[in-house]
């Protein structure tokens, strides 16, 4: 009996490439179910669209720190709020120049430090322009480890003007008043907040001749939440009037038809339970004449008259409307 091979050799290896093949397709299915990244700024961008008054202020704002501007550098100034975004902490510090003005603020009553950045480019420039030694051209860069004490200086000018901006942009709902708490130039150096703690970043693009350059404004978004209600709709408090403004009116319309029970009291009398016991039919109770009479509207007494007739009806002349304490 001869032996007979199962498989020949073109068989295995045909077996094998076609087990290898599935394994790579089950290699690339594992990777295409990976784990969808999660924007857990969502809902803080969410409650951004909700206080819409907070890009009106910033707007204010922009405008009050482009004239203490124009004023510190004598030249025209520009001043524009770009869009207002959440980002984690993080991110913040990684968005920094590497050599800037970082100075932290704390602005009562808001919790939590803020922060001041303006790179050292920009201060370069600032520093520049504010001793006539720039007046046109394309941007400013320089290659430096440090601040110049003169930009430091330059730097505290600016920041006094923002947070002068900020108090009188910010008045209309909230007062705020800002100092400073600390200063650095290098974001590595920044403490860091509580992990995961969320920032907003206001960024205040500047205009000054052909230069343009970014004043950011980092703060916790814990310390705004808290000023959700006030940083809404102003239009919200007024829509039980403003959606229906018919309905007033037309209360005030039936009102005036209700119809009352006026009754007058012309006279009354006191008398004891002992003789209210003995009252009888036919039994006669002798009263005054009355000298006034009392007026009184669903029992309530309204108003003091005299006893009258008026084109042979009994009337009341009204004398005295009683004041009812509110």
């Amino acid at each position: 009996m001869v032996d007979k091979e199962v498989l020949s050799e073109g068989e295995l290896e045909a077996l094998m490439g076609s087990v290898s093949d599935e394994a790579a397709a089950g290699k690339n299915a594992a990777a295409t179910r990976h784990c969808a990244s999660f924007d857990f700024s969502t809902r803080e961008q969410t409650l951004l669209v909700q206080m819409p008054v907070l890009k009106t202020l910033t707007e204010k704002q922009a405008m009050s720190f482009a004239q203490g501007l124009q004023s510190l550098f004598k030249a025209p100034v520009e001043v524009q709020v770009a869009d207002i975004r959440p980002m984690k902490q993080e991110e913040a510090l990684l968005s920094m120049p590497e050599l800037a003005g970082i100075t932290q603020l704390k602005t009562a009553p808001l919790n939590g430090t803020s922060m001041v950045v303006v790179s050292g480019d920009a201060l370069s420039f600032f520093v520049n322009q504010y001793f006539g030694g720039w007046t046109g051209g394309g941007g400013h860069k320089s290659n430096r480890a440090n601040l110049t004490p003169t930009e430091r200086r330059i730097n505290d000018l600016v920041v006094g003007r923002f947070l002068s901006a900020l108090t009188e942009g910010w008045q209309e709902k909230i007062s705020l008043s800002g100092e400073v708490c600390g200063f650095e130039t290098n974001p590595d150096f920044i403490q860091p907040l509580a992990a995961g703690e969320l920032l907003l970043k206001f960024p205040f693009v500047i205009k000054l001749f052909d230069w343009e350059g970014i004043i950011d404004w980092f703060i916790p978004y814990a310390a705004i939440e808290p000023l959700k209600n006030r940083l809404g709709n102003p239009a919200a408090g007024q829509t039980s009037k403003t959606d229906v403004p018919g309905w007033e009116d037309f209360f005030r319309r039936e009102l005036l038809s209700v119809e009352l029970e006026v009754s007058g009291v012309f006279t009354s009398k006191n008398m004891s339970l002992s003789d209210v016991m003995r009252l009888r039919k036919g039994a006669v109770i002798p009263l005054a004449a009355p000298t006034a009479v009392t007026l009184c509207i669903e029992g309530a007494p309204f108003c003091v008259g005299e006893h009258g007739a008026l084109s042979g009806r009994k009337s009341i002349k009204i004398k005295q409307v009683l004041k009812h304490d509110s």
